[in-house]
């Protein structure tokens, strides 16, 4: 669910709550350790999007994912319009190389370009922790 964010955010927050968690406290973050991510590149999106063209944007956009109890939302500006993405864990699948990771929610095929390795090893273990606590 690709979303444009506009002044309305306390409607928009109640919809990625429901879908994927509420945001996580301080202490929520320590307890589960869970401090966000590196940051990623966003190289394409897929179908394209009405409102994002990715081809003929020079600029980069540059995101980190955060990790709910129920799901991943990320959010990220393209031409000074921010948009959110919150998909929950059931409907995420993703695939990761070297130098690359391809993320596919419930409608949308995201490649991002993955900026720290190291980080981004322990983001994927993160992940499957998280859906493997959803599933108990």
């Amino acid at each position: 669910m690709l979303i444009k964010v506009n002044n309305d955010s306390l409607l928009l927050e109640e919809m990625i709550r429901n879908k994927c968690g509420k945001k996580n406290t301080f202490i929520d973050r320590f307890l589960y350790r869970n401090f966000g991510t590196s940051r990623y590149r966003l190289i394409n999106i897929l179908p394209e999007h009405k409102e994002i063209d990715l081809s003929s944007y020079n600029d980069c956009i540059f995101l980190n994912f955060d990790l709910r109890k129920k799901g991943i939302v990320f959010y990220f500006r393209y031409k000074n319009t921010e948009y959110v993405e919150a998909c929950p864990f059931y409907s995420l699948t993703f695939q990761s190389n070297d130098k690359s990771l391809v993320m596919q929610t419930d409608k949308y095929t995201y490649s991002f370009e993955i900026l720290n390795e190291k980080n981004h090893k322990k983001f994927i273990l993160k992940i499957y922790d998280f859906k493997s606590k959803l599933d108990r």
